[in-house]
């Protein structure tokens, strides 16, 4: 799963060249909620009630929504490495919507991993390019990835209820649908403008994989691990996708990692191992309906 979801924001980075940010959200989750229904119909649906649907909608438009349209538009515009780093803070975010909204308790330790975390945020926002305008463009695109995390985790702590009512597959079937819903006019929008024949067969592959690899494949992988890991020990994993999005992003778009992003990234790595490692931690679980 790590591999996958890692390689997840260099995919995206290569089809964003030749493919613009809403027909790609569009045709990555157009293909995975047909593979998802067809999963969904087979193993035994479960309707959703009436007033669960709008409930779901509206967080919908959180995550996969905002967030994908944060993380999609904020690879467009920094780099892979970068924006895998900040998105990897989303239980950093979800441990403080939930102290918010729910009175959960923060811990002194995860209150100190929250803390290292927002000390490697800083690092790595701030982390730019040469010239005044890429630094510009690269700041917007870190503080959209930033933007990202913190939609996913307002969204763990809104939707808290629903998971506790529904499978995994239930909610990213019905996820996956609303986007595509959501996103069908957006990218009605862009093709005044886009030429298609500038989409080379390898882009195509990336879409495939997005969809297919990272939004089903990666989702049951995850799933499985988590049905015979501890959270702590899941939440290890989940560290490794930056990690693998640094390789990816190095060896097949030629990134140049700059050493911001190598403090920033062992800071925030660290903060979300120590806040997720706290006893009674279950917010890792609660990730698997939206984070591939």
């Amino acid at each position: 799963m790590s591999l996958l979801f890692g390689l997840s924001f260099v995919a995206t980075k290569f089809a964003l060249k030749s493919i613009p940010p809403f027909t790609l959200i569009f045709l990555r989750f157009s293909l995975a909620s047909l593979f998802l229904g067809v999963i969904y119909f087979r193993k035994g649906r479960t309707p959703l009630l009436p007033g669960d649907r709008w409930r779901l909608f509206l967080v919908s438009l959180i995550v996969p929504g905002l967030y994908f349209l944060a993380e999609t538009y904020g690879l467009k515009l920094s780099s892979a490495t970068s924006v895998s780093l900040l998105i990897s803070t989303i239980p950093i975010f979800a441990a403080i919507f939930a102290f918010f909204l729910l009175g959960e308790k923060v811990g002194i330790w995860r209150a100190a991993g929250i803390f290292l975390s927002i000390g490697g945020v800083g690092i790595i926002v701030a982390a730019g390019g040469e010239g005044v305008e890429m630094q510009r463009m690269i700041h917007a695109g870190n503080l959209l990835g930033l933007g990202a995390a913190l939609c996913a985790g307002l969204y763990m702590a809104m939707a808290r209820n629903l998971m506790a009512r529904y499978s995994p597959l239930t909610i990213t079937t019905f996820q996956a649908l609303f986007t595509v819903a959501l996103f069908l006019p957006l990218a009605g929008w862009e093709q005044g403008s886009h030429r298609w024949e500038q989409v080379r067969p390898l882009t195509l592959l990336a879409v495939l994989y997005l969809a297919l690899f990272c939004s089903v494949l990666a989702f049951f992988l995850w799933n499985y691990g988590i049905s015979r890991l501890e959270a702590s020990k899941a939440a290890v994993f989940t560290n490794l996708v930056p990690v693998f999005t640094v390789a990816g992003a190095y060896g097949f778009l030629g990134e140049r990692i700059q050493l911001g992003q190598i403090i920033g990234g062992a800071l925030v790595i660290a903060g979300v191992s120590l806040a997720s490692a706290t006893r009674g931690n279950n917010l890792v679980k609660k990730m698997a309906s939206f984070a591939v």
